[in-house]
């Protein structure tokens, strides 16, 4: 079971920003129209979360994705000629559609650093400095940074006072429960959704990945957490969904 502060005191009014399955997310519709600014850590080759925001709200986003560099795409376009070989025959074309997409938004809406984000010495960029070059506030943050969130939870909490909303994947789950309920009692906004992904679960079939959805300034419904809501989507399709269980102590 998850610990008990892991489950929203409520209904939210909430809409799914991204593509259907992973790369989707519920937030909060006002931490989106009262942000001035979206700072998102973590693109990969979905960058439909960032794209829905802006089609909400115009506002300035930077983002931040070391591994999307030109060995990412070269590897990306071998891989799907590659896959022609198993009757992909449409897999080059949609590399391409893709890479043109991904320069198209990364030059006229966005703007991307290659940069890996964390604390330690030996990373790029911390969050002190990802929110001196933004400039702006509030701001809406997204985290998906596989496991390096652990090292920027304390920054993360340090601009509570600058987050519009936030949305932040967390890996590892079981080993790390302790600095999660503690991040969600220091963070000071209202934790709106959870929500997990269904790639993996530990030996008690509790998610090893979960999203939770925080807001400043959030709509409550009623008092009623409903799990899943009608806006979740399975991370897998092929996977089977799991069932959020929490600890009532």
């Amino acid at each position: 079971m998850l610990p008990k502060n892991f489950r929203p005191e409520g209904l939210y009014d909430l809409i799914r920003l991204g593509s259907d399955n992973d790369g989707g997310y519920l937030v909060d519709p006002n931490s989106v129209q009262e942000s001035k600014a979206l700072l998102a850590l973590g693109i990969g080759k979905n960058w439909s979360f960032e794209k829905d925001f802006l089609d909400k709200k115009i506002v300035k986003v930077h983002a931040y994705d070391y591994s999307v560099g030109t060995i990412f795409w070269v590897k990306h376009f071998i891989k799907r000629f590659l896959s022609i070989l198993i009757g992909r025959l449409n897999a080059p074309y949609d590399a391409v559609i893709l890479f043109l997409e991904f320069r198209k938004f990364f030059n006229e809406e966005a703007t991307l650093y290659l940069e890996k984000i964390g604390s330690n010495s030996n990373e790029n960029t911390n969050l002190d400095e990802t929110v001196s070059r933004l400039g702006k506030k509030p701001f809406f943050l997204k985290a998906d940074i596989e496991g390096y969130e652990y090292q920027i939870l304390e920054e993360i909490i340090g601009f509570k006072d600058d987050l519009s909303g936030l949305v932040i994947e967390f890996h590892k789950v079981s080993e790390n429960r302790n600095r999660i309920e503690q991040f969600i009692n220091d963070i000071d906004l209202e934790l709106i959704h959870i929500h997990p992904n269904n790639n993996r679960f530990d030996q008690d079939g509790d998610p090893q990945c979960i999203e939770l959805t925080f807001s400043k300034n959030p709509i409550k419904l009623n008092d009623e957490f409903e799990a899943p809501n009608p806006l979740d989507q399975d991370n897998v399709p092929r996977k089977n969904p799991i069932q959020l269980r929490f600890s009532e102590v």
